[in-house]
């Protein structure tokens, strides 16, 4: 069963600070703290709560957290 768009912004939440606008329109690389080590921490929520991993280029095309969730579920189908 592949996670909800509410499971997914549950966890992204979780990866960042309680002040971080987390929505799923939010281009995340403009939050205050986006940095690498941010990224890495989205990269490993994601494998660690859906077992799959975000591949770097198409990591990098994601602009927003609705992109990183259909990256997510595209990635789980071909689980």
């Amino acid at each position: 069963m592949n996670p909800t768009l509410s499971d997914f912004m549950d966890v992204m939440s979780d990866s960042f600070s309680a002040e971080a606008e987390v929505e799923a329109g939010v281009r995340f690389r403009e939050l205050e703290e986006w940095s690498s080590m941010q990224a890495l921490m989205v990269i490993a929520a994601v494998d660690e709560h859906f077992g799959v991993t975000l591949p770097e280029k198409e990591f990098r095309k994601a602009q927003t957290f609705k992109d990183l969730y259909e990256l997510t579920i595209s990635l789980t189908q071909n689980v």
